[in-house]
């Protein structure tokens, strides 16, 4: 791998694994697994509040699973509501840019909150989680997806290691230590009750990083439906999902939500040519400068040797999970739900 390769960001270098994640319906699984947990209806109706929507992928299912729904998307990302408001699917629902840790609606204002891979994204959670306690109505759902740090994925056990030593060991918005454990904490602090709590992505990062794209459709299928297993669910999926509701009564009708000094996103001019359904090629991006400062030829051959004894001893690992999965796989099959 080049220097420049090196440089681009993890997207562009594993196009092939992110496109194959797609084609083998992987990434849908996992979606759905999401947007599942709320349990809505063709016939459901209330607000609901994308928290983090990014380019409206959630928000435009959500609008499939429940038309009836009045969604609202929040992004800190203009960029990225762009190309949300861009999409003819979105057309009933209403983007605001700010800020996760300073929400600008009403206390109660929500029936609904999604959040989906985003609280991991921020500095400090509790701050967010607060934030959507308050302006979650009493007896609302709020359901949130994030990166599951007790597996036992390379990059997690790196991370860990390094905060055992004393160091951060990742930069803010790619910390992936936190266990389920640490979630539920945060949660019950913030004034949420776990209603639910599931596992997916089995090997996910494996599959993502080390194995060879072409494996996915085979891989995937193996390890899935080990998300049921307890114990080994908790060390092999680095996704975990939690449906949470807010204590108290629920109420018929919903805050109305001020709109005052909020930054509504539906008349923004879209960026030249930017349209969610673009997807990218190997060498259609402008990569990055290459970075001049590199790692001593030593430290670098000693730290690719321990990343690759840690994929060798996670492959063992997944080779010893193989047969139960395929046991497991005829009575459970994730896929064809």
């Amino acid at each position: 791998m080049t220097i420049d390769q090196q440089a681009a960001p993890s997207w562009v270098r594993r196009v092939d694994h992110y496109r194959m994640l797609r084609e083998c319906r992987y990434e849908e699984l996992i979606r759905a697994d999401f947007r599942t947990l709320f349990g809505f209806t063709a016939a459901t109706t209330g607000r609901l509040l994308d928290a983090g929507c990014g380019t409206g992928n959630e928000t435009v299912e959500l609008l499939r699973q429940a038309p009836g729904l009045s969604i609202y998307g929040i992004d800190v990302s203009r960029d990225a509501l762009t190309i949300a408001v861009d999409r003819p699917e979105t057309v009933k629902a209403t983007f605001y840019c700010s800020a996760l840790e300073r929400l600008p609606f009403p206390d109660a204002a929500f029936d609904y909150i999604a959040s989906h891979e985003v609280v991991e994204h921020v500095e400090d959670p509790a701050v967010v989680l607060q934030e959507l306690h308050r302006v979650l109505k009493p007896g609302g759902v709020c359901v949130i997806a994030t990166p599951n740090g007790a597996s036992l994925w390379i990059e997690h056990l790196r991370q860990r290691l390094m905060r055992l030593l004393g160091r951060r060991g990742a930069p803010v918005g790619a910390d992936h230590t936190r266990p389920p454990s640490f979630w539920r904490r945060e949660f019950g602090a913030a004034g949420f009750a776990v209603e639910r709590q599931i596992y997916d992505g089995a090997a996910l990062e494996f599959q993502l990083f080390v194995a060879p794209a072409r494996w996915m459709p085979l891989l995937s299928r193996v390890f899935e439906p080990l998300r049921i297993v307890p114990l080994v669910n908790w060390l092999l999926c680095d996704r975990v999902k939690f449906r949470l509701s807010k204590r108290g009564a629920r109420h018929e009708n919903p805050a109305e939500v001020d709109p005052a000094g909020l930054i509504d996103f539906i008349a923004v001019a879209t960026e030249t040519g930017s349209t969610v359904e673009d997807v990218v090629e190997p060498g259609s991006v402008s990569l990055p400068a290459a970075v001049s400062a590199e790692r001593p030829p030593l430290r670098r051959r000693l730290r690719r040797g321990a990343l690759l004894g840690l994929s060798l001893l996670y492959a063992g690992f997944l080779v010893l999970l193989a047969p139960v999965g395929l046991g497991v796989l005829r009575f459970y099959q994730p896929f064809k739900r």
